[in-house]
C-alpha cells in the first residue's frame, strides 16, 4: 500500500503482481485503489498492475485544487516515480476519460489502450443520475474515502459540473487522433450512467480501435464476464507486443 508525493501532492497507489506492466484507473468517488487488489490478483497474472488513487479521491491527498489534465499529468509522474517508461493502461467509466487523454498527451509512453465501461462524455442523463443518489450508497463511499467521504461526494459532483471539466473530457473531439492500439470492452445492458453509445462511439473514431460487447451482462465487463475479459485483455497485449 504505497505512498509517494508527486506533483506537491500525496499519492496512494497499489502495486500488484509482477511482469507486464499495466496501469488501472477507476477514479469515480465510489471506487478505490484498495477495491480492486484482491480482483487484480486474481485476474491480472503476468501483469504488474498499478492502481492510482486519482488526486483528491479515495487515500490520495484530499484536495479540491484539481483540474482534468492534473489527473493526467499525475499518472505520467508516477510512472516517472516508478521507473516505467511506458505500460498498458487499462481503465472504467471515469477512468477511460483519463486514460485516453493520457494516450493523448504521452502516446511514447502508452503501449495499447484497455477501455472497460467507457464514458467519453458528459451528458445530461448521466450528470441527473450522478447527482441523485440514494443515502445508503452516499455513505458507501466511507468505504474508500474515510470520514471525508460527505465532502469528497460534493468535490466530485463539483468537478463534473464545471464547463472546462466537460470540455476537456470530451473524448469525441480527439479520440480520432489517438494512436494507441485500443480494446473497448462492456456488456449489452445499457443503463443511463453508462451508455452503450459511448464504447460505439469511441470504437468508430479510434483508427486503431477493437470492440467486444458481451451479451447478457452489464456495463462492467471486468467484473462480470472476468476470464473472458482477461483471455481477451491477453490475447489484446500479445498482439500489441
Amino acid at each position: 500500500m504505497p505512498d509517494t508525493t508527486i506533483n506537491g501532492y500525496k499519492h496512494h497507489y497499489e502495486d500488484v503482481g509482477s511482469g507486464t506492466p499495466m496501469v488501472f484507473v477507476a477514479g469515480t468517488r465510489f471506487d478505490s485503489a484498495k477495491a480492486w487488489v484482491e480482483y487484480m490478483g486474481k485476474n491480472a497474472s503476468d501483469f504488474r498492475v498499478i492502481i492510482p488513487d486519482i488526486r483528491g479521491m479515495a487515500d490520495s491527498e484530499h484536495t479540491t485544487d484539481v483540474k482534468g489534465e492534473d489527473w493526467v499529468n499525475d499518472l505520467a509522474a508516477l510512472l516517472d516515480e516508478l521507473k516505467i517508461d511506458s505500460a498498458h493502461v487499462a481503465a472504467e467509466t471515469l477512468g477511460t476519460r483519463v486514460a485516453v487523454r493520457f494516450a493523448l498527451a504521452y502516446p511514447e509512453r502508452t503501449k495499447s489502450l484497455i477501455l472497460n465501461g467507457s464514458i467519453a462524455y458528459s451528458y445530461p442523463e448521466g450528470d441527473s443520475e450522478r447527482s441523485n443518489q440514494p443515502q445508503a450508497r452516499i455513505d458507501s463511499m466511507k468505504y474508500h474515502h474515510g470520514e471525508d467521504a460527505a465532502a469528497i461526494n460534493e468535490f466530485y459532483l463539483d468537478l463534473h459540473s464545471k464547463p472546462e471539466f466537460h470540455e476537456y473530457y470530451d473524448l469525441r473531439k480527439f479520440a480520432a487522433d489517438v494512436k494507441a492500439p485500443t480494446l473497448l470492452m462492456r456488456g449489452d445492458v445499457d443503463d443511463d450512467r453508462h451508455p452503450i453509445e459511448h464504447s460505439t462511439a469511441l470504437h468508430g473514431l479510434m483508427p486503431n480501435s477493437q470492440l467486444q460487447i458481451y451479451a447478457g451482462t452489464k456495463f462492467n465487463a471486468m467484473t462480470n464476464k472476468p476470464e473472458e475479459s482477461w483471455a481477451l485483455i491477453r490475447a489484446f497485449v500479445e498482439g500489441v507486443g
